[in-house]
C-alpha cells in the first residue's frame, strides 16, 4: 500500500515557506513579532522564543534558581525522558513521581510524598494534549513555596475552565519541533504572567548563542522536506528512506540556543492557523474516542470535565502487550502508523539513584510497555477513522 497515515503530520504549506524568505531582507526582527503575538494568543504577558522546548525548561530552571537555593525538580515517573537533561544541566536534582492509570501522567495523589523543604519546581504535563486538573500541585505550591511549570509541550491552545493551559502556573512551555500541533520543525516557547520571572528569563535568554546563518540558509529545505514526507502518499511511498530520521535512541545532551527569524514568520502563519488545526483534532480524536471508550481490551485517558484537549495523539493503554502487538501490525498493514512514545520510564533510561532491584514506580512501567499513539492529525481522513474502529472492534 502506496498511501500510509504518519503517526504525526502538520499541513505545511509551501506557500508558507516561501514567506519565511522575507527574513532575508532587511533588518526587521520577525522573533519578537512572533513572541508578541503568541503571548497574546495564550493571554499571558510574556512570551520566549528557543531553538528547542528543552532549551526553554533549562532557561526556566536557571532563572528560578536565583530567586531560591532548592535544588529537585519533580516530573511524572512515565515522561519524555530528555526531560531529565535540562534538570541536571541546571544543576538540579530530577525526582519522579508515580504516574496516573486515570491520564497517563502525573498521579497528584502521590505527589504530597515526592515534595519536600527541598523542592524547587513540579511539573505537570499535558501529554498528548489533554488538560487535567492542577489544583492540587498549585495549593502545595502555594503551601510549599515551590514553583510550577506546566509541561504544554504537546498540548498548545487545549483549554480548561475557560482558560489556555500553560498559563495556570508559573510559567508554561511549549515545543514547536517535529511532531507537535504546530511545528517549524523545531523550536520552544515559554509564556509566563509574572514580570519578575520574565526579566530573569529574558537575561539568560539573550546570553544564548544565535542560530548561524548556515541553520538560516537550510531551514527552508528541511521545512520543504518536512511538509513533504508527512503526506500519506509521500510517506507511504518513501517510508523505507525517512524511517531512519525517526528518534530511536535516548538524548545524552541538547544545545540552548535562540530561535531563527527564518522559522519566526512560519511560527507566525502557522499561529493563525492553530485553532483550526486544533479542531481538527478534536473532532477526529473525539470520533475515535467516543468509539473506543467501552473496549474492554484498552484504558483511554479520562477527558476533563469543561476541558478542551487538542488530541497530539488519542493514547491508547492495552491490558495485553501481544493484542497491543496485533494492533499494532494490522493497521500498519491497513495503511496507517502509530508510535511507541517512551518505551521505558525514565528511571529505566537514565541512573537517578533509584533502586534497580525494586521496580518502585509500577504504573509508569505498565503505560511505558502498553501505549500506543494513534494518529489525530489533519491528513487523517474519514476512511481512515473507520479503520482504526473496526480494528479495535474485532478485538
Amino acid at each position: 500500500m502506496l498511501k500510509k497515515i504518519p503517526t504525526t503530520a502538520v499541513p505545511l504549506s509551501i506557500f508558507e515557506i516561501l514567506k519565511g524568505f522575507k527574513s532575508f531582507f532587511g533588518n526587521k526582527s520577525y522573533i519578537e513579532e512572533f513572541e508578541y503575538s503568541f503571548a497574546r494568543y495564550m493571554g499571558s504577558s510574556h512570551a520566549f522564543s528557543f531553538n528547542c522546548c528543552t532549551a526553554s525548561i533549562y532557561v526556566f530552571l536557571k532563572a528560578i534558581k536565583k530567586l531560591s537555593n532548592r535544588q529537585e525538580v519533580v516530573i511524572p515517573a512515565y515522561t519524555v525522558p530528555t526531560l531529565v537533561l535540562p534538570i541536571r544541566k541546571a544543576g538540579l536534582k530530577p525526582v519522579l513521581c508515580e504516574s496516573s492509570l486515570d491520564n497517563f501522567t502525573m498521579d497528584f495523589e502521590c505527589l504530597p510524598d515526592v515534595i519536600n523543604d527541598n523542592t524547587l519546581c513540579v511539573l505537570p504535563i499535558y501529554h498528548f494534549g489533554f488538560p487535567y486538573e492542577i489544583d492540587l500541585p498549585l495549593k502545595l505550591a502555594s503551601e510549599k513555596e515551590f514553583f510550577i511549570l506546566e509541561d504544554t509541550a504537546q498540548a498548545p491552545g487545549a483549554m480548561l475552565d475557560g482558560k489556555k493551559v500553560g498559563t495556570l502556573g508559573d510559567a508554561g512551555c511549549f515545543s514547536l519541533c517535529r511532531g507537535k500541533n504546530f511545528s517549524t520543525f523545531s523550536g520552544g516557547m515559554l509564556v509566563t504572567n509574572s514580570d519578575e520571572l520574565a526579566n530573569f528569563v529574558r537575561e539568560e535568554r539573550n546570553l544564548l548563542p544565535r542560530q548561524k546563518f548556515s541553520f538560516e540558509i537550510t531551514s527552508p529545505f528541511i521545512l520543504t522536506l518536512y511538509s513533504l514526507v508527512t503526506r500519506p502518499i509521500i510517506y507511504g511511498s518513501f517510508y523505507k528512506l525517512i524511517s531512519p530520521f525517526k528518534h530511536t535512541t535516548v538524548h545524552e545532551s541538547f544545545e540552548s540556543k535562540q530561535y531563527s527569524n527564518f522559522q519566526a514568520i512560519i511560527g507566525l502563519s502557522l499561529l493563525n492557523r492553530l485553532d483550526e488545526f486544533n479542531g481538527i483534532r478534536l473532532k477526529k480524536g473525539m470520533a475515535l474516542y467516543e468509539a473506543l471508550k467501552d473496549n474492554e481490551h484498552i484504558i483511554l485517558p479520562r477527558v476533563t470535565k469543561n476541558s478542551t484537549p487538542v488530541f497530539n495523539h488519542l493514547p491508547v493503554v492495552f491490558k495485553e502487550i501481544k493484542t497491543m502487538e496485533r494492533v499494532q501490525a494490522e493497521l500498519w498493514d491497513r495503511g496507517i502508523d502509530t508510535g511507541r512514545m517512551y518505551l521505558k520510564p525514565v528511571h529505566h533510561l537514565y541512573d537517578l539513584g533509584y533502586d534497580k532491584q525494586k521496580e518502585l514506580f509500577p504504573k509508569a512501567l505498565y503505560i511505558a510497555e502498553r501505549l500506543i499513539t494513534i494518529p489525530s492529525h489533519p491528513y487523517l481522513d474519514n476512511k481512515s477513522i473507520e479503520i482504526i474502529i473496526n480494528v479495535f472492534k474485532r478485538l
